[in-house]
């Protein structure tokens, strides 16, 4: 029988990761609880355990890292739970020798197989997926610790001693050439260049001349021989954004750049061998091109040897399976922004209440560019130190009128609206439950009676019934 300490301080948690391990797990388990890193000590040399899964952040003097320090030396195989929004503890938990991490709140299933791989690893029938991965990160504004974003995390772990092909897919303004950043930063090659590249952004012949270089009299203007960007990389890491938008021609050549690992500079004959990791992206899907034959497919398969996927702002939330409550990674970026908005600046700015909660519902298009644009506006234009809804630029409050009946940041709400029963409601229940979130979120009658579809006189008939009606608030 495998046995598992859990470490948390919160004594629930504890229950019910014991709860979740017992529960038709595929593996006999025996849980062991501690509530204090000091009884996880004791736990810990007393011996006999497979796994511990602990808390990154346990508030005391001992933190996840430190009980992971103390494991490893034991041979016990660790998972660390974070709630943090950024990259950096995550990243040390795999470089001290973590099996994994993973988010709070969790997601049952997927911790589930984790533990099962981690023990069946342990009992050395399955091998380490990626163990001793993670190099030292720049996280900068890596933030956010939804399931989706773990994931880029891991797998910009995995490839610290990799010199392999990166292709990075997401939509415009979700951060693919920070995570390219970071990608390079935790390799060998972070003290050699960093070398960006938008290949949308030039014509077929200059991007050519910019990526492989040129010679003298090659065309009009190359005046001298240049290097190209391949060239100026070298021992480094290239990034090429927008690879999508290249031509097919171009394509060919630079399938011959990865697989020789050699340039030739436009109008020469000479090739230069170069050492270089390579790192694209795209906003549109490369295998949908492939298969409308605007992209080789030769090329799609050697630049997707490790593809990393960045979720747009709209899919990085998780629910906590206990509270049925979702969690976002959108406050937290809000957070950070108006916090470099605020060190630029010299002052603290800050988001009134409506504010912050139009904004978490917002649906942010252009995803976390469109946030770092907006946050700054807000901040050069606004009334005050404060941010309020009347300081938002016009697309805000548009999406706002154009949502209609809902109200300003509608999930929260509408979960305030499901949870907390234990029985299923009757109508009048659930009608009572409604009008009573409407009105902790909304003042204005005028307005509750547009989302109900209600004049006002119906609506305060309907609100002295239930006995939400408030003295001397009759309408005139």
């Amino acid at each position: 029988m495998a046995r598992v300490l859990v470490v948390d301080d919160s004594q629930e948690t504890c229950d019910l990761l014991e709860l979740l391990l017992g529960d038709d797990f595929g593996l006999p388990v025996e849980v062991v609880k501690a509530t204090r890193p000091e009884q996880a000590v004791a736990q810990l040399e007393a011996g006999g355990f497979d796994l511990m899964l602990s808390d990154i952040n346990l508030e005391a003097s001992m933190d996840g890292l430190d009980l992971l320090r103390i494991a490893k030396g034991l041979k016990v195989e660790t998972i660390l739970l974070t709630g943090f929004g950024t990259l950096e503890k995550a990243l040390e938990a795999v470089r001290e020798g973590a099996f994994d991490f993973i988010s709070k709140p969790w997601n049952n299933v997927e911790l589930k197989a984790l533990v099962k791989r981690a023990l069946l690893m342990k009992a050395g029938r399955v091998e380490p997926a990626g163990a001793g991965r993670a190099g030292r990160l720049d996280a900068s504004a890596m933030i956010g610790s939804s399931p989706k974003m773990m994931e880029v995390y891991r797998t910009i772990a995995s490839l610290q001693n990799s010199r392999t092909t990166v292709l990075i897919q997401g939509e415009s303004g979700t951060g693919k050439e920070l995570v390219a950043q970071n990608i390079h930063m935790s390799s060998d090659r972070k003290g050699h260049p960093f070398v960006a590249i938008n290949c949308g952004a030039l014509p077929e012949g200059l991007l050519e001349s910019e990526l492989f270089g040129h010679v003298k009299g090659s065309f009009t203007g190359a005046v001298s021989d240049k290097k190209g960007l391949f060239e100026e990389a070298n021992c480094g890491t290239i990034f090429l954004d927008e690879i999508g938008e290249t031509s097919l021609s171009f394509q060919v050549r630079l399938l011959r750049v990865l697989q020789e690992q050699e340039v030739r500079r436009v109008g020469g004959n000479r090739t230069t061998k170069v050492d270089v990791r390579v790192i694209a992206a795209s906003n549109k899907d490369l295998a949908q091109l492939v298969k409308a034959g605007k992209f080789r497919e030769d090329l799609y398969y050697r630049l997707c040897v490790v593809e990393i996927r960045v979720p747009p702002l709209r899919e990085r939330f998780s629910r906590d399976e206990r509270t049925g409550k979702v969690v976002s990674d959108i406050p937290a970026l809000l957070d950070h922004f108006l916090r470099e908005c605020s060190a630029k600046d010299g002052h603290a700015y800050s988001l009134r209440a409506d504010a912050r909660q139009q904004l978490e519902a917002y649906s942010w298009p252009g995803n976390v560019r469109e946030m770092g644009n907006i946050i700054e506006h807000l901040t050069q234009l606004s009334r005050g130190r404060e941010i309020t809804p009347d300081d938002f630029p016009a697309k805000i409050r548009d999406e706002q009128r154009a949502k209609g009946a809902r109200l300003p940041g509608a999930p929260a709400p509408l979960l305030e609206l499901i949870e907390g029963w234990d029985h299923l409601p009757n109508l009048e229940e659930l009608e009572r439950r409604y009008i009573q979130v409407l009105l902790k979120h909304e003042t204005r009658k005028s307005r509750i009676a547009d989302i109900l579809g209600k004049d006002r006189t119906t609506l305060y008939r309907k609100l002295k019934d239930l006995g939400l009606a408030e003295g001397g608030d009759e309408p005139g």
